[in-house]
């Protein structure tokens, strides 16, 4: 049975909290690239986002769309990604010399789009690779499995 492992991201303005998790290890490398591109999204800071995505990064977004690093981050700079009381659960680990797959949910509230205002459960599925010696994201999976 996985316990769960929280990375405080600050992707709103409460800090996020989460359960130390027994058996479950982030590499500190992409444990620090998650806080990077928390503190950046927040902020809306495009270049920070771009330090953490691969150029390029795909994702499977919550509201069931595949979009591409651009494409979010033009979403994020519309003021459309804004989230309230956010916490990262990480259930499975893979680790490999130059990818690592990360499991888990996310909770939180979003202020606006799917789920807006609600506590919103959405699972993901992370894909980094070693680029250049640097961890990047280059998929992520996130769809919304519940709201409250």
């Amino acid at each position: 049975m996985f316990r769960t492992f929280g990375i405080a991201l600050a992707l709103s303005a409460a800090p996020a909290f989460g359960q130390a998790s027994l058996g479950i290890r982030v590499p500190p490398e992409i444990g620090a690239a998650y806080g990077r591109l928390g503190k950046a999204m927040m902020a809306h800071d495009a270049a920070g986002v771009k330090g953490v995505w691969a150029e390029d990064f795909v994702v499977n977004s919550p509201n069931n769309e595949v979009l591409s690093r651009d494409q979010v981050i033009a979403v994020m700079e519309s003021d459309f990604l804004d989230y309230k009381d956010f916490h990262k659960h990480i259930i499975f680990v893979s680790e490999k010399p130059e990818v690592t797959v990360i499991m888990g949910y996310d909770t939180m509230i979003p202020t606006k789009g799917p789920g807006a205002g609600k506590q919103v459960m959405r699972p993901f599925t992370d894909v980094w690779a070693r680029r250049g010696g640097t961890w990047l994201l280059i998929a992520r999976q996130a769809t919304i499995a519940a709201a409250n």
